[in-house]
């Protein structure tokens, strides 16, 4: 029986000579994985973080459904004719690939991956971007941080707060990042903030993700990420 389903591509990797295996998280059934036949022979283009309609053959017993046929369902050319966007989708994807690690359908996630990525196709100021997605990821993740105190000095990872009191946890924070943290958790992009300040933020996220998220390492895609959009030369 084939099935039908709308996916977004975190993860490829060569199967055979001719076959892929390949990742998305999935509309109707969360994390799933299927083998692509000939996608290599046929040189097919792609794309990381791409939206495909997907139609496939998974018995109940196996792990890796087959793909039948893998169409886009939304143009994303601006992504991936864009240098900085094409860097930025394969850090998404990085991540995703640590994060999104268990099976099961949750429709809010899906939702904004597809919004974020819909969002990243227009967007002309980049270097808030990886901030933007990961803040909103980490809430969606079930993750957010609390602020007990309106001008907290200190964010304890361990804890998920930003408070005045120091901790073996804790990191000082300076009043912009602290502020920065706090309006992009609370989903509100449209204030402006210096580059350098962004830099700080996304610093401080990934600590945080460090904490909570079992085996979170992104180190060589975040190294491109800081000499992609944070570079001053």
């Amino acid at each position: 029986m084939k099935n039908t389903d709308l996916g977004i591509l975190i993860a490829k990797k060569n199967y055979s000579e001719s076959s892929l295996i390949l990742t998305f998280y999935t509309e109707l059934n969360g994390l799933s994985s299927f083998i692509f036949k000939g996608a290599r022979k046929k040189k097919l283009a792609i794309f990381h973080l791409g939206i495909y309609e997907l139609t496939f053959f998974k018995r109940a017993e196996s792990e890796l459904g087959i793909i039948n046929a893998m169409d886009l369902a939304l143009p994303l050319s601006e992504i991936y004719s864009n240098p900085q966007k094409t860097i930025l989708c394969f850090f998404i994807a990085d991540v995703l690939k640590q994060t999104l690690n268990v099976e099961g359908r949750d429709a809010l996630i899906f939702k904004f991956l597809r919004e974020k990525i819909c969002l990243l196709e227009v967007k002309t100021d980049l270097y808030t971007f990886p901030l933007e997605f990961l803040t909103g990821l980490i809430v969606n993740l079930g993750y957010l941080p609390h602020f007990e105190e309106a001008n907290a000095s200190y964010f304890d990872l361990q804890k998920g707060v930003f408070t005045a009191v120091e901790s073996p946890y804790s990191y000082f924070v300076d009043e912009q990042t602290a502020e920065q943290l706090k309006t992009y958790f609370e989903g509100n992009y449209e204030q402006s903030f210096e580059k350098e300040t962004t830099k700080k933020s996304l610093e401080l996220l990934i600590d945080y993700y460090q904490i909570h998220i079992p085996n979170f390492r992104i180190d060589v895609s975040l190294g491109i990420i800081k000499d992609t959009l944070y570079s001053y030369a």
